[in-house]
């Protein structure tokens, strides 16, 4: 018999079809959005430049400038100061990024080299407020073809950009010419830069709590809301881990308390039924936890004290079991 519905109505098989190719959509956006594509920085350095901004900087420098802080360089542009209301004007398209992880401020300007306009940088300040939230921009912007430097604990540059966060300030130093000279300067501007805001270098406790095995380091980022399409889920540091036949995602998030955590273990697994999941028998004892199939893939949620964790996107159910136990003994001896 026919699964068509003649009185208007999806059908269960329509319903769950709709849902898969929702989540699909989803999924492949969140994907590409993380991986990024190659940098272009034609993006940032193709606009003009503006004045008369309302916006107010909140970057404190003591006196100095910018231009100060760059030996030998002589302003090409104006400084620029962008808020909240007017970021995408200078950052189009990317805006919703900073703003959705606590944006304050962009002060920005163009500094060339005495004597050749055409050698000239970009410098990008990008005032996040906290040391998270400004790492939570440097991770989730990181370029593909990034080199790591031992400028601060997060830091790295590319063939003419050099990005960095330091304390509440996310900066970008973007070069419109790729020279070692050019090199030398973006790396003197940035050490300047450091010793003027003179910021405290505040801990991130959670990087070090991820398995160390099969894990890629670079690939652990801040999701400061909206995690995995469910909006209940906010400030989540996720780690790629890749083995030789399968790949998955280990997830953890600092709760304020520990019902809150496991609240949201059943919150979470609530929603991946309601998009399509179905619950899967564990192997594993691990009270409360929940594992769910979704898209061919495995999700396993749990709460450990006041963390929600899990394994996000697995290929393989073994895999997930095995990575989540893995975690969960790595926050069993955390102390939030």
């Amino acid at each position: 018999m026919s699964d068509i519905s003649v009185s208007g109505q999806p059908t269960k098989s329509e319903t769950y079809i709709g849902l898969g190719i929702l989540l699909a959509l989803v999924g492949i956006a969140v994907g590409v959005f993380l991986k990024q594509s190659h940098y272009n920085p034609a993006i940032f350095l193709g606009s003009a430049p503006r004045s008369g901004n309302a916006a107010t900087s909140t970057l404190d420098l003591s006196g100095d400038t910018l231009i100060d802080l760059a030996e030998g360089m002589v302003p090409l542009s104006p400084p620029e100061i962008f808020g909240p209301e007017n970021l995408s004007d200078k950052i189009n398209g990317k805006a919703e990024l900073y703003l959705s992880a606590g944006f304050l401020s962009l002060l920005s300007q163009r500094l060339a080299q005495k004597g050749d306009p055409k050698s000239w940088m970009e410098v990008l300040v990008y005032d996040m407020g906290t040391i998270r939230r400004a790492f939570a921009v440097y991770s989730i912007q990181r370029r593909l073809d990034a080199e790591n430097v031992s400028l601060t604990n997060f830091a790295y540059r590319t063939e003419n950009a050099l990005f960095f966060a330091h304390g509440r300030y996310y900066v970008e130093v973007i070069a419109a010419v790729t020279t070692g000279k050019m090199g030398e300067a973006m790396q003197s501007f940035a050490h300047r830069f450091m010793k003027k805001t003179g910021v405290s270098e505040e801990r991130i406790d959670e990087l070090t709590l991820f398995p160390r095995e099969h894990l890629d380091k670079d690939s652990i980022i801040l999701l400061i809301s909206d995690a995995f399409g469910f909006d209940r889920l906010d400030n989540v540091f996720m780690a790629n881990y890749s083995l030789e036949d399968t790949e998955l995602t280990a997830f953890l998030s600092l709760r304020e308390t520990s019902s809150e955590a496991s609240g949201l273990v059943a919150a979470y697994h609530q929603f991946l039924i309601e998009n399509g999941g179905v619950d899967v028998k564990s192997e594993i004892t691990m009270p409360g936890a929940k594992l769910v199939e979704i898209l061919d893939t495995f999700e396993l949620i749990f709460s450990r004290g006041k963390f929600l964790a899990g394994v996000h996107a697995a290929e393989n159910k073994g895999e997930a079991e095995r990575f989540a136990g893995a975690l969960m003994r790595t926050l069993s001896g955390a102390r939030p």
